[in-house]
């Protein structure tokens, strides 16, 4: 009896020993691994498996991969208990991935935002910005994984740009473009064409052979301009760049006048521009200025407009010097004269 006696709380004790261990042992795997919510930026040396979309934004056409929900990630760290990870994966091959991204002077390129959404949770994944570097985009690949509760059963990736969010879905790897469908249907820029004759204003004429000119460079359909924003729904903007060859004299009912003032206005199909500028006051700092000086318009158009009438009208103040009086009595004046003279081309 009393070695029984001796055993049976030797034996308490040991249950509650290991019970205690126990408990201890389960306390430490629950704290193992990565708890929801958490984020994880890896570097992106390889390709990320999952399903890959293509989404492009005004500067750029961005591979995104989206990853099952996974226990690892590339570098090992583990999901928690009940928990999954799923990786987004973000990639600018190279030049070649770029596009025409038209701006205003002080207009500027955005970062676009990630943001995971699984089962209705949002997850903005900060580690895949950093793209623009002032007028540059680095082409450097992102990665980050969310950790989630358990397995979500729908998985989707928010895309945004300027107010404007496409949605790659994470099972399918279909994407909602929404309004930024037209940067898959970017043309190419109308080349080089001359403006038609000039047409004077009553008075007024060119001098001689010295035919004014004007050459409109470029003119393309665009969705977005920086500075500008996107175009309104069912809307583009039409981008065209002009010389517009302004003369320096022209004739007049009192002779040749030489050109004191210029000014430039700009109609596409009888509407004027939403914004006009020199071409040279929207390069980036240290870039080489046009000698020519091209004025670039921003006109708002119908995606579906047939060709039409681009139209500059050039307002000038000539002056010329007029002697009257007779001979001993002669005195010159400065005489001024208004001339209109317009040139036009189909864009």
């Amino acid at each position: 009896m009393p070695v029984r006696t001796f055993i049976w709380p030797l034996a308490l004790v040991l249950v509650i020993a290991v019970l205690a261990g126990g408990g201890v042992w389960l306390s430490q795997r629950e704290q193992d691994g990565l708890k929801a919510g958490t984020l994880i930026s890896e570097t992106a040396s390889e390709a990320l498996v999952g399903r890959t979309a293509e989404v492009r934004v005004p500067w750029g056409s961005l591979r995104v991969t989206v990853s099952e929900p996974i226990e690892q990630t590339e570098d090992g760290k583990q999901a928690g208990p009940g928990a999954s990870l799923v990786g987004v994966q973000v990639a600018l091959d190279g030049p070649e991935d770029l596009l025409v991204a038209d701006r205003l002077p002080g207009g500027a390129m955005q970062d676009p935002t990630f943001t995971l959404v699984a089962d209705e949770e949002e997850y903005l994944l900060e580690g895949l910005t950093g793209w623009v570097e002032g007028h540059e985009i680095a082409q450097v690949a992102r990665r980050q994984y969310v950790a989630l509760k358990g397995e979500p059963a729908e998985i989707s990736l928010h895309v945004g740009y300027d107010g404007v969010d496409q949605v790659v879905d994470g099972l399918t790897g279909d994407v909602d473009r929404d309004a930024a469908e037209p940067l898959y249907e970017l043309g190419f820029a109308n080349g080089a064409q001359p403006c038609g004759d000039p047409l004077w204003s009553p008075g007024a004429s060119d001098v001689g052979d010295n035919v004014t000119t004007c050459v409109v460079t470029s003119s393309a359909q665009r969705p977005y301009v920086a500075g500008l924003g996107w175009a309104p729904e069912g809307r583009n903007w039409m981008v065209v760049t002009v010389l517009t060859g302004a003369p320096t004299e022209f004739e007049g009912p009192d002779g040749t006048y030489e050109v004191a003032d210029a000014t430039s206005t700009y109609l596409l199909d009888a509407r004027a521009p939403e914004e006009s500028f020199a071409l040279n006051d929207a390069l980036p700092t240290g870039a080489a200025e046009d000698t020519n000086d091209p004025q670039v318009l921003v006109f708002e158009v119908d995606p579906d407009r047939p060709t039409g009438q681009f139209e500059v009208r050039t307002q000038l103040t000539g002056e010329t010097e007029v002697t009257t009086g007779k001979k001993g009595n002669r005195k010159t004046r400065t005489e001024t004269f208004e001339a209109l003279v317009a040139q036009g081309a189909f864009v």
